[in-house]
């Protein structure tokens, strides 16, 4: 768990330079807005007082933001901007693909670039 945290700076990062890039098409770049207001939104589509429900809706979403940043952007483009080593951004990409491989069709297509 440890690692995963540590992690979080250099996501953090990547996402910023992505976001500023203007090699990146505006459409990844507006779901990821839009999800950030949606995350920290007092409203979800499922209420976070339900028992891991209410989590897990926000997870999804970010998910998919995430998934249509780094695995629908230029390989290159998305490796400069990454600080980490190469294997562990190859890890995170894998791990979106195969999480959001799992997410209903449409709502992973509302995602889509």
């Amino acid at each position: 768990m440890r690692e995963y945290v540590l992690l979080l700076p250099r996501l953090a990062k990547l996402i910023a330079g992505l976001v500023r890039d203007p090699r990146v098409p505006a459409r990844p770049k507006a779901t990821l807005m839009l999800v950030a207001v949606y995350l920290v939104s007092p409203i979800d589509l499922v209420p976070s007082f339900v028992p891991g429900l209410g989590q897990l809706d926000d997870l999804v979403v970010a998910a998919l933001a995430l998934d249509g940043l780094l695995n629908h952007v230029p390989e290159g483009v998305v490796r400069e901007h990454w600080e980490g080593e190469e294997d562990v951004l190859e890890v995170v990409q894998e791990i979106l693909r195969q999480f959001t491989a799992r997410v209903p069709f449409p709502l992973r297509k509302l995602f889509s670039v």
